[in-house]
């Protein structure tokens, strides 16, 4: 069995590009999947396949002989309505399906979502109550309760509950590449809560973690991927202004609640051996400098 050889999906994305990345510093062979054609480099080779696998593409990661998957695919982000949800649903569970005839595979990682936790206050431990109402987080639940149930016993999987993700290459829409383009434009921003409080991650943090999960055994079941720390908007308000020695127009809100929402990274921490994470003002730095 090659354990150098992983299965990965979501890799044209704005983690998996990161992932792809940080995998291939350690010689790990690649095969990903993407619906658009690219072009294979060393050792990454792409295969156009949306996650319906046709026979003939499904024949050719048999051949491959994948030890792991990374499976990061998600369309359509970041809309989240019932019919967008509905369809990643049945082609996760559809994609699942096959991969689980696949006996060389023995790591499956897969990316949930902080937004299954059911309440969006406080220090979030996994064991934490799930939110299996609103149409994304329920989809995810569901994909991870098909996982749970169906590869128990010949593989080990670990569900990466993601916060907020932010890094290159993000979409424009998200909070930070919206500030640093208002910035660019010379545009006011509305902050409604400058106290509000999210646990941000770098992406070059979670394709660490995703590549030590490669390295190590781990008990299967579900991990935090955050950064362990709260920070306030007007917090990355500051950083971008003193990296970009710029000023941001900002108009505040009236709404001045301390709402903190953040990730418990004990059992992540101690189950992949992770201590260091890239601080928000250093990764604010790595993307104005494109470092």
């Amino acid at each position: 069995m090659n354990k150098k050889k992983i299965l990965i999906t979501g890799a044209t994305g704005f983690i998996g590009k990161e992932v792809v990345k940080e995998l291939i510093k350690n010689k790990y062979q690649l095969l990903c999947l993407s619906r658009k054609k690219n072009k294979n480099y060393k050792f990454v080779t792409w295969l156009r396949s949306s996650l319906l696998l046709n026979k003939n593409n499904l024949s050719k990661i048999i051949k491959f002989k994948p030890y792991a998957l990374v499976h990061l695919s998600w369309e359509k982000i970041p809309d989240f309505s019932k019919k967008i949800c509905e369809k990643n649903y049945k082609d996760n569970i559809a994609f699942l399906k096959k991969i689980k005839k696949l006996k060389t595979i023995k790591k499956i990682i897969i990316t949930g979502s902080c937004f299954e936790y059911k309440n969006k206050y406080g220090r979030k431990v996994e064991k934490d109550k799930v939110n299996d109402i609103d149409e994304f987080p329920k989809a995810k639940l569901k994909i991870f309760n098909f996982l749970k149930k169906n590869f128990k016993s010949q593989y080990n999987y670990a569900w990466f509950r993601v916060f907020y993700a932010y890094g290159p290459n993000q979409r424009k829409g998200s909070l930070i590449p919206y500030l640093l383009n208002s910035l660019k434009n010379k545009n006011t921003v509305e902050v409604r809560n400058p106290n509000l409080s999210n646990d941000f991650i770098y992406t070059g943090d979670i394709a660490k973690i995703i590549n030590k999960s490669m390295e190590l055994n781990f008990k299967s079941g579900i991990y935090n991927l955050g950064s362990g720390k709260p920070k306030a908007i007007k917090g990355i308000i500051n950083a971008i202004e003193k990296f970009s020695k710029k000023k941001l127009k900002v108009k505040f809100g009236l709404n001045k609640d301390k709402k903190i929402f953040y990730a418990n990274m004990d059992k992540t921490n101690k189950t992949f051996k992770n201590r260091k994470y890239t601080s928000l003002k250093q990764g604010i730095k790595n993307i104005l400098f494109k470092i």
